[in-house]
């Protein structure tokens, strides 16, 4: 759903507050493990019941979810001293692996566990290589499961790149080695369709390959990222658009188009809302939601639904160093989540798109486009800036209405209410006018219309004694026009259908609009 609104000289304020304390996330449940939590992962059992298999720091934990308000540890699996397990599911079997390494070498390589047999038991034992790589298999830091394959990311086998290793697990509990990406270090990877996204964290990228054959990967793109530490990476629904962390502190979540491998792009940029300095750890997309366990100890949402304006929707603090993992790919839809401090956490989210605000803003005398006007939403702290081609993008979770302004150096600055609607992107062109043009810089008139949403009369209260008036339809359309004066200033609308619509006042030297809705 889109609006269209066109904006010139304005003259209005309303503020609104920025919650900082959790939103759209509430806990259904926790649970102390009592050690530093790493990856997580879901499991789906035959009987229906369910599990989270979580990393823990002295190995894989069971966690029975099935009823998320109260949660239990079903059993904890062996596993080498060390802060970095992770864990993925495919079928009846989960996968994983370790930085620690067991000077025992019992525990070293990939655990396979059989979870067919939950709660009584999880049969497991450790994978080291076969074939090519018998017996050299033994850290990993991340694995990624898709199809009928398991990929092993930043293992330990230097003549093959510490890259990706990639397992035929048609026998789940005997996996066969076809074939490897290792061109550089990988930290995390991504598949989907035959193409393999690869995190190559110190080479400050991601690279695609088309792993038609999955013994012979072949290159098709690499990207640099923002922070140039890219950590992980996850693609949005439709397959257009990859989501990309970088593991360094104040460095954004970016959002790139790769539809064309040739010619990939940034889109947008995102820092979480409460500690802007903390990064996103991972991420995964779940209907174009982006879950970011971050630094700081905090789970936020994303709506990325238009990658080229992420906006936060939902967080929640949930300690005080790395919520490191979440998972919202549940039956039961919760959002399973693991923190360094030892809590797991059950959430329960409230999936809320946002309010969009988008446009261009220009010259109103030259027509040029302007680059670096700033655009507050006042009160929620959120402050975005016009690219070289003017345009803006921008918004907030909560709807309401809410005051906007757009400022630049030498120019007039502008201010007007506006009425978010969740979903909704109002789609604005703007008009600054340089100081210095013989238009008043003085503050802006006030104007307050009244009652909003209104029906068949508008009524207005300014400080402008006689002044014209135009009102817009969301497609900026002229639809009435005329004079006011006296101290009581009434617009008939009842011939108006309902809809968005804009007020505009002026007096020959100033202007002032608002946002209005007509509901009948």
């Amino acid at each position: 759903m889109k609006r269209i609104l066109l904006i010139a000289f304005l003259g209005i304020s309303f503020l609104t507050s920025n919650a900082q304390g959790p939103k759209n996330l509430s806990i259904l449940d926790t649970l102390n493990i009592g050690q530093s939590l790493a990856g997580v992962w879901h499991y789906r059992h035959a009987s229906g019941s369910e599990y989270a298999i979580v990393g823990a720091s002295e190995g894989i934990c069971i966690v029975d979810i099935t009823t998320p308000t109260a949660v239990s540890l079903v059993m904890q699996l062996p596993g080498v001293s060390s802060i970095w397990h992770e864990v993925k599911v495919l079928g009846d079997y989960a996968y994983a692996v370790s930085e620690g390494f067991d000077t025992n070498n019992v525990l070293n390589g990939m655990e396979i566990i059989d979870l067919r047999y939950l709660p009584d038991s999880a049969p497991n034992k450790f994978y080291t290589g076969d074939g090519l790589i018998a017996n050299q298999l033994s850290t990993a830091h991340t694995v990624t499961v898709a199809g009928s394959s398991v990929f092993v990311n930043g293992h330990n086998i230097n003549s093959l790149g510490r890259g990706v290793l990639i397992l035929d697990v048609t026998d789940p509990w005997n996996p066969v080695y076809v074939g490897s990406e290792n061109n550089n270090y990988c930290h995390d990877s991504y598949v989907r369709d035959n193409f393999l996204y690869t995190s190559d964290i110190y080479n400050g990228q991601f690279s695609i390959y088309d792993i038609s054959n999955l013994s012979s990967p072949v290159l098709q793109a690499t990207q640099l990222t923002p922070g140039l530490f890219n950590h992980n990476t996850w693609l949005s629904d439709d397959g257009r658009t990859l989501f990309a962390a970088d593991e360094k502190a104040n460095e954004p979540l970016a959002s790139f188009d790769i539809s064309d491998f040739g010619n990939i792009s940034l889109l947008d940029t995102f820092y979480n809302g409460n500690f802007t300095s903390n990064e996103v750890h991972n991420v995964r997309v779940i209907n174009d939601y982006v879950i970011c366990p971050s630094y700081g100890s905090q789970l936020t949402i994303v709506d990325g639904a238009r990658p080229r304006n992420m906006i936060e929707v939902a967080n929640y603090p949930t300690g005080g160093y790395l919520c490191w993992d979440a998972d919202p790919y549940t039956t039961s839809g919760v959002i399973i989540a693991t923190d360094m401090t030892g809590i797991f956490y059950v959430f329960e989210p409230v999936y809320q798109r946002a309010c969009y605000l988008e446009g261009i803003v220009t010259d109103s005398v030259t027509g040029t486009t302007l680059n670096g006007v700033e655009v507050a939403i006042l009160g929620t702290g959120i402050i975005a800036q016009t690219n070289p081609l003017g345009e803006f993008y921008t918004g907030y979770a909560d709807a309401g209405t809410y005051s906007i302004t757009f400022t630049k150096a030498g120019y007039i600055s502008q201010n007007s209410s506006f009425i978010f609607q969740n979903g909704v992107v109002d789609t604005i062109r703007v008009k600054l006018v340089p100081i210095g043009t013989g238009i008043s810089d003085l503050p802006m008139s006030e104007m307050v219309v009244y009652p909003n949403p209104a029906t068949d009369k508008l009524f207005i209260t300014t400080t402008f004694e006689e002044c014209d008036f135009r009102v817009f339809d969301a497609l900026s359309k002229q639809v009435l026009n005329g004079q006011l004066s006296g101290s009581e200033k009434i617009i008939e609308t009842k011939n108006l259908p309902s809809g968005t619509y804009t007020v505009e006042l002026s007096n020959g030297l100033q202007k002032a609009v608002q946002q209005i809705l007509i509901n009948k």
